[in-house]
């Protein structure tokens, strides 16, 4: 586990609204797949945050949490929110491997190391055929371009603004270099047709989620029982850039689940990731921007764009009714 996976939800509020978004698509699952029966299986960090909250929402007693880490794991025991939920000290996929499910799962692989990512995606592709019919699985990966490798700078040319430096025709750019570098790590996962494009800090992410996508369907080839439905893709970044993407594995003739999904008001897909960009706000400016249709009309300055490049009024609007909302408490 990364140090960056540890921090609080208040320091990363993206991270906050996509977890919401996922406990939204559960909630929202929980009737027709009666959730209340499955188990449980996650990370959960040193608070198990995320366990506390699939237990409150959805009422699952079946909970194990999955940590390599031996400090960290100490530290889930300790810290242990609620008396049915099992901490073990082993990898996930040692776990995996060595765990037969009586009943459906609620599988969250959230990774965080990037140089591993090629081992993720084949992971999660691989549980997609053998967890049964039902299950839920959910994957985060690192989507930070920059952890491809940051190469010498003379070995690079410079576009600015359609402006190229002279070299151009001899070096690649830091985009080229970069979906070598990804191809490399891909191998035989790399997506078709994919250019220096998509390897900005804007669209690696969706690039990431291309290749994710592509694994998965090229696995269910080899599967008659069972088809996946995606349900939620996101692209955020709270500091680190990441992406999630989570499906349904259901029984190939069914066709509820997947009507159940796309009805949903925050339905999304690995093509078509929701981008989570929200605006850090004041009190006043979110009551504001809540209690306003044109919020603009009311606020007599500009709020700044982050890196993903979002109109931050647009993504506030979509997403208020999740947006976090943090107090201090002294005790």
């Amino acid at each position: 586990m990364s140090a960056g996976s540890s921090l609080p939800y208040r320091l990363r509020p993206n991270k906050a609204v996509d977890r919401e978004l996922f406990l939204s698509l559960l909630m929202r699952l929980a009737p027709a797949l009666s959730l209340e029966k499955y188990q449980y299986v996650g990370l959960g960090g040193p608070f198990l945050e995320d366990f506390r909250l699939v237990h409150a929402r959805l009422g699952l007693k079946v909970m194990t949490c999955v940590e390599a880490e031996e400090q960290v794991h100490k530290r889930q025991q300790f810290n242990c929110p609620i008396a049915s939920i099992e901490c073990i000290h082993r990898t996930l996929e040692d776990y995996l491997d060595g765990h037969e499910f009586k009943v459906p799962a609620i599988i969250w692989f959230d990774y965080t190391e990037p140089k591993g990512v090629t081992t993720q995606i084949e992971r999660f592709a691989r549980t997609v055929g053998s967890v049964p019919l039902g299950s839920v699985l959910r994957v985060t990966l690192n989507a930070n371009p920059s952890s491809l490798g940051k190469p010498d700078p003379s070995e690079l040319s410079v576009e600015i603004d359609g402006e190229e430096s002279s070299d151009r025709a001899v070096k690649p750019t830091i985009q080229e270099w970069r979906l070598a570098r990804f191809k490399e790590r891909l191998g035989a996962l790399f997506p078709s047709g994919l250019t220096a494009e998509g390897m900005s800090f804007k669209t690696y992410g969706p690039s990431l989620l291309r290749a994710l996508k592509l694994v998965v369907e090229k696995e269910m080839l080899s599967f008659r029982d069972r088809r996946v439905v995606w349900a939620l893709g996101t692209h955020y970044a709270d500091g680190q850039a990441m992406v999630t993407a989570t499906l349904v594995v259901c029984a190939a003739p069914d066709t509820s689940i997947e009507g159940l999904v796309k009805e949903w008001e925050f339905y999304s897909t690995p093509d078509l990731p929701h981008r989570l960009d929200l605006p850090a706000l004041s009190t006043l400016e979110r009551l504001t921007m809540e209690s306003h249709e044109d919020p603009r009309e009311k606020m007599p300055f500009d709020l700044p764009k982050s890196d993903m490049g979002e109109d931050p009024f647009s993504v506030f609007k979509k997403f208020y009714r999740i947006y976090p909302h943090f107090s201090r408490v002294e005790l």
